[in-house]
């Protein structure tokens, strides 16, 4: 940033070696001899404080939203997996901070971006993975219910009603955990989709959809229809962590091949 200034001051005072030899060996004035060393000194400066500056900050800026993202867990594996989800993020980033948006806010309003990839890798994704990102799915639904359900609406909807910036909303602990889980997701979900034991994921679905109905009867309908205004939004939260914590207590692999086939349904 600094760069140009020894190189600045070394032409300014040779400028006014010269302006002051001039004035004692020829006519100039004294008042003259301020004009032309004031003259370029102005100059020099607008053309800093208007474009070089600026110049160097944005940057100074680009370098370290993209090294930001590039070290981020989960964001760093896209720079190779998705560069052109990587590049959009990258300026959706930048143009948040250029706005004055801390960095760590600004990529928390970045997670909503990937949840269409994120549904399509949990397709592709092991087992012990896969089950790995639906536990931290479950204790951040768990988190956000406490308090205000909207929040966990939004977080498990947010194609309908917005989502939330999880770096704001959950502990930092909980926080590193998503990030963590995400990051092992995308990393083991780079090969083709795994197969789906449809009927034996089908069968799952409907022992777990039973014990459900002890419980919420017929509200159960409304997880099929998310973006109906008429849905019981605190309920839909509550019934989706029902829903989760019932498959998650089937046995591993049955539990991983029903994710499949519910995120295939999605998809």
């Amino acid at each position: 940033m600094f760069s140009l200034l020894p190189i600045t001051l070394a032409a300014f005072a040779l400028l006014a070696v010269i302006i002051i030899v001039l004035i004692r060996t020829t006519a100039l004035r004294l008042w003259q001899g301020l004009v032309l060393f004031l003259l370029p000194l102005i100059l020099a400066n607008m053309l800093w404080f208007s474009w070089l500056h600026p110049r160097q900050e944005r940057q100074a800026l680009e370098t370290e939203v993209a090294n930001q993202l590039s070290l981020a867990p989960g964001y760093r594996q896209l720079k190779t997996q998705e560069p052109a989800l990587w590049q959009m993020l990258n300026r959706e980033l930048l143009h948040k901070r250029m706005e004055g948006v801390p960095a760590d806010q600004a990529l928390g309003e970045l997670r909503g971006w990937l949840m269409d990839l994120v549904n399509q890798r949990m397709a592709r994704a092991d087992d012990e993975t896969l089950l790995n990102y639906l536990r931290v799915s479950v204790q951040e639904m768990q988190a956000l219910q406490q308090p205000e359900p909207q929040r966990c609406f939004r977080f498990l909807y947010p194609q309908v009603n917005g989502g939330i910036n999880l770096q704001q909303a959950l502990s930092p602990e909980l926080y590193q955990r998503d990030a963590q889980a995400l990051d092992l997701l995308l990393q083991n979900s780079t090969g083709e989709e795994r197969p789906v034991d449809q009927q034996g994921a089908q069968r799952d679905l409907q022992s777990v959809v039973e014990k459900l109905y002890g419980k919420w009867g017929d509200k159960l309908q409304q997880l099929n229809m998310p973006a109906d205004t008429a849905v019981d939004r605190s309920a839909m939260c509550a019934m989706s962590i029902d829903l989760y914590s019932g498959i998650l207590a089937l046995p591993a692999k049955q539990s991983a091949n029903l994710l499949r086939k519910m995120v295939s349904l999605t998809g």
